[in-house]
């Protein structure tokens, strides 16, 4: 019988698998990305996976900093969970389709992934996207969370300053732009159109 403690999400062995899951899958594709860079003479496999490393690198960030700003300030909260890797079915089958379709591309018509500046323009995306997401959940601290709240807590307080000064829902302007970027990165025109579609779409819900 398996323990609670990796069963349930609120159990530190779920963690520390979940944890250890994306380290392993970080290290190994840094050392992916290495490998290309030095040792593969195919200059179009060798940038099909820098490319795809540089993007697994990124997302498994992107997971490591939700959990790790929810440790920081909501350690009565953190579990599991704060990594959302179990988001939602969409959001699987979104990176999916990612996948699919940049693999299937770089095989097919590689010439469409050997786009330097869309590229360097996804990064950007990528990087602006995650520092407002990590800053917007710095600078809120435990008055972020990542559960849409119907009820005011008696601790919380209006964020106004920080980048919040500036934007008023930063942790969604840098989610809109992460998950972009991450498919302009890739290029992939398919994903892109449909990743902004459905991001504008989630948040015209959620945002009223």
């Amino acid at each position: 019988m398996v323990s609670i403690q990796f069963t349930s999400d609120v159990g530190l062995g779920k963690v520390a698998v979940a944890g250890f899951g994306l380290g392993f899958v970080m290290a190994l594709h840094i050392c992916l990305f290495v490998w290309a860079c030095w040792w593969t003479d195919d200059w179009v496999y060798r940038h099909a996976v820098i490319q795809w490393s540089l993007y697994v690198v990124c997302l498994a960030f992107f997971h490591f900093s939700e959990f790790i700003s929810t440790a920081a300030f909501k350690p009565g909260f953190v579990s599991y969970e704060s990594f959302l890797l179990n988001h939602s079915d969409a959001y699987h089958l979104a990176l999916a389709a990612g996948c699919v379709e940049f693999w299937l591309e770089s095989y097919f018509f590689p010439e469409r992934k050997y786009l330097h500046q869309v590229a360097t323009i996804g990064l950007f995306l990528i990087v602006m996207g995650a520092s407002f997401r990590v800053g917007a959940m710095w600078t809120a601290k435990s008055n972020f969370s990542h559960r849409i709240e119907v009820a005011k807590r008696k601790e919380h307080t209006l964020v106004t300053h920080g980048v919040y000064k500036y934007i008023r829902h930063p942790s969604y302007f840098g989610w809109f732009y992460w998950s972009i970027g991450s498919q302009v990165f890739l290029c992939n025109p398919v994903c892109t159109v449909a990743y902004t579609a459905a991001s504008w779409s989630f948040f015209k819900d959620r945002i009223p």
